[in-house]
């Protein structure tokens, strides 16, 4: 999620970067690091504010919202192929993504726990 105005100055300033998002849809240092704690969090698997789903982060739709071109790779055997384009477009003077799945691992790996909270769900209407 540190990237999004990273892409526009991309775009904007034509800096041929390949920028790569190892997407494990989790914080997963920082929930690492409180699994490490040993407190409530790893006690109950709840890490507060960690998960990055439910929506989905579209990485590419983002870049490309901005004026960077690039794809997502979902298996290792994609990987190489998806790198020749990337360091292609970098060569040819253009930015470039690729929002790569991997697996969680650490502590807390695996929890998509987050706190459900819905404005629309809480709010009052007044007739």
């Amino acid at each position: 999620m540190y990237s999004a105005s990273g892409f526009w100055t991309m775009a904007r300033h034509e800096v041929p970067i390949l920028a790569i998002v190892w997407n494990n849809h989790n914080y997963q240092t920082v929930r690492h690091g409180f699994a490490r704690f040993q407190g409530k969090m790893a006690k109950t698997g709840h890490f507060a504010g960690m998960h990055l789903g439910n929506p989905d982060i579209d990485f590419v739709g983002l870049a490309r919202s901005q004026g960077v071109a690039g794809e997502r790779v979902s298996s290792a055997s994609e990987l190489s192929q998806a790198l020749e384009r990337g360091i292609g477009a970098t060569r040819d003077g253009s930015p470039y993504l690729i929002d790569v799945a991997i697996a969680q691992i650490g502590g807390g790996a695996g929890s998509d726990w987050y706190q459900k909270f819905s404005l629309a769900e809480t709010r009052t209407r007044k007739v």
